[in-house]
C-alpha cells in the first residue's frame, strides 16, 4: 500500500490558474451531465410510472431495487478494470465514452416506450400483455440500462477528478459541482417539471441528450495524466470479472472500514426523512406550495454556502469539517424528535434539514479523496458504494415496517437520523485519532 500511496502522487502534472480554469470548466461540463440521474431523469421516470398507473411496490422494485442489485455487481467490476487499464485514451476516458451514449439511448428507449408498446400490443394481439403491462416492462429495461450507466459514470467522473484536480482544490471544485447541481434542479423543477404533463416525451429526450452529450464533450475535450512509468497495480486479466478478492482485499488498508461505516450511517441518518419527509409535512399541516418554497429556499441557502464550506474543507480538511457538520445535524435532529408537533416547528426542523444535509454532501463529497489510495481511487470508491447501497436496502426494508407499527409516527425518522448520525459522527472521529490519523496524514502528504 505505501508503495501505491508513493508512486501515485507523481502522476498529475502541476497546473496554473489558467489550466485549472480550463480543466475545471471541462469538468463542470461533465458534472453537468452526471447530474441529469438525480435532478431531471428521476422525478421524469416517476411521471411515466404515474401516468401508467404503477404501484408503490412496482415504483420501488423499478426506481430503487432492481438499478440497485445491477449496479451491486457493475459498478466494482467497472473500478476494478478501470484502474488497470492503460489504453491511449487514459484509464476512464474509454469507459465514459461507453457509458454516456448507453445512457443517452436508454432514456431515449424509455421516451419511446409508450409507443413501443402500444406497437407490441398491436403485433401481439391476444397473446398481449397489455399495453400498460408492456410500457412497464419497457421501463423496466430502458431504466435498468440507464441506472447502470448514471452510476459507473457517476463512479468514473469521480475517479477522473482525483486524478487531474489537485488536493488543495478538491473542495472548491466540489462545492462548484454542487452549486451546478442545485442549479440544474432548481430549473428543472421551476420551468420543466410542468411540461411533462403534455410533453413526457420530449422531455425524456432531452433528459437523455443532456446526461449523454456534457458526458461526451468532457470525455474527448479533457487530457488524462500519464501514469508513471512503474505502475504500481497489476494488469487487468482478460475479459469481465468480478474481482470478489479486491472488494476484499480494500479493507486491509487500516482506516477503510471506518471511512466505510462513516459513509453508510451517512447514508443512512437522512434516507428516512427524505424518504418520508413528504407524509410528515402532511401530517403536519404543511401545504406544498409552502414546502417547495422551503425547499427552494435551502437550495439557495446551499448555493450560496458552497464554495465558503469548499474553502473550508480545502482549509482544515474535509474530514474535519464533515464531522463538524454531522454533530450539528445530530443536534438538531434530536431537538426535531422533541420538538416538531405542528407545522410552524416542521419548517424550522426541515429548512434546518436542507441547509445541514446539503452542506454536509457539500464537505463530504472530497472526503473519499481524502481517505482512499489515488492509484486504485475507483475501485475503493465503488467498493465504498457497494456498501453504501447494502446498507440503504437494509435500511429501506425496516423503515416501512417500523412506522407501519408505530401508526405512522414520523418523528422516528428523526430519532433515526440522530441516533445515525450520532455514530457517524463517532467514526469520523475515529478516523481524526491514533494511528489512523497518522496513515491519513502520510497518505495525503503522498497524495497532495
Amino acid at each position: 500500500m505505501d508503495h501505491t500511496r508513493a508512486a501515485s502522487a507523481s502522476w498529475r502534472v502541476p497546473l496554473g490558474l489558467t489550466g485549472m480554469g480550463v480543466l475545471l470548466l471541462c469538468l463542470l461540463v461533465g458534472d453537468l451531465g452526471v447530474s441529469m440521474r438525480e435532478r431531471a431523469a428521476l422525478p421524469s421516470a416517476l411521471e411515466l410510472l404515474r401516468r401508467h398507473a404503477a404501484s408503490d411496490t412496482t415504483i420501488s422494485l423499478l426506481l430503487s431495487t432492481v438499478p440497485a442489485a445491477f449496479s451491486m455487481l457493475l459498478v466494482p467490476l467497472l473500478g476494478y478494470h478501470s484502474d488497470r487499464c492503460r489504453s491511449r485514451l487514459g484509464r476512464r476516458k474509454p469507459f465514459l465514452l461507453v457509458a454516456a451514449p448507453v445512457g443517452g439511448l436508454a432514456m431515449l428507449g424509455l421516451a419511446a416506450s409508450p409507443d413501443a408498446a402500444r406497437a407490441l400490443h398491436a403485433a401481439l394481439g391476444p397473446a398481449s400483455p397489455g399495453v400498460h403491462h408492456g410500457t412497464l416492462w419497457l421501463f423496466c429495461l430502458c431504466w435498468v440500462a440507464f441506472e447502470c450507466a448514471a452510476v459507473s459514470a457517476l463512479s468514473l467522473f469521480n475517479g477522473l477528478v482525483n486524478d487531474l484536480v489537485p488536493s488543495q482544490w478538491l473542495g472548491r471544485v466540489f462545492a462548484a459541482f454542487r452549486i451546478v447541481g442545485l442549479l440544474a434542479g432548481i430549473t428543472y423543477q421551476h420551468w420543466i417539471f410542468s411540461l411533462t404533463d403534455h410533453h413526457l416525451r420530449e422531455v425524456l429526450i432531452g433528459v437523455g441528450l443532456c446526461f449523454c452529450l456534457p458526458l461526451l464533450a468532457m470525455a474527448l475535450t479533457v487530457r488524462e495524466s500519464p501514469l508513471p512509468a512503474a505502475a504500481p497495480l497489476e494488469p487487468a486479466p482478460r475479459g469481465l470479472r468480478l474481482p470478489f478478492e479486491h472488494v476484499l482485499g480494500c479493507f486491509r488498508y487500516r482506516p477503510y472500514g471506518w471511512a466505510v461505516a462513516a459513509f453508510v450511517l451517512a447514508s443512512v441518518t437522512f434516507s428516512p426523512f427524505n424518504t418520508f419527509y413528504l407524509h410528515y409535512a402532511h401530517a403536519s399541516g404543511l401545504d406544498k406550495a409552502t414546502l417547495g418554497t422551503l425547499t427552494a429556499a435551502g437550495y439557495a441557502v446551499s448555493i450560496g454556502s458552497a464554495f465558503a464550506i469548499g474553502w473550508l474543507a480545502d482549509r482544515f480538511g474535509a474530514l474535519r469539517v464533515s464531522t463538524v457538520l454531522m454533530a450539528a445535524y445530530c443536534v438538531v435532529a434530536a431537538a426535531g424528535f422533541a420538538g416538531v408537533h405542528d407545522a410552524a416547528s416542521f419548517q424550522v426542523f426541515y429548512f434546518a434539514h436542507v441547509v445541514i444535509s446539503g452542506a454536509w454532501f457539500t464537505a463530504a463529497s472530497s472526503m473519499p479523496m481524502a481517505l482512499f489510495p489515488r492509484a486504485s481511487f475507483v475501485q475503493f470508491n465503488s467498493t465504498k458504494d457497494l456498501m453504501v447501497v447494502f446498507g440503504a436496502i437494509f435500511l429501506s426494508s425496516l423503515q416501512g415496517p417500523v412506522l407501519d407499527l408505530s401508526g405512522h409516527d414520523y418523528r422516528f425518522t428523526l430519532l433515526a437520523g440522530a441516533v445515525f448520525s450520532a455514530l457517524c459522527v463517532g467514526c469520523l472521529m475515529k478516523l481524526q485519532s491514533g494511528p489512523l490519523a497518522a496513515d491519513i496524514a502520510t497518505r495525503q502528504r503522498c497524495t497532495g
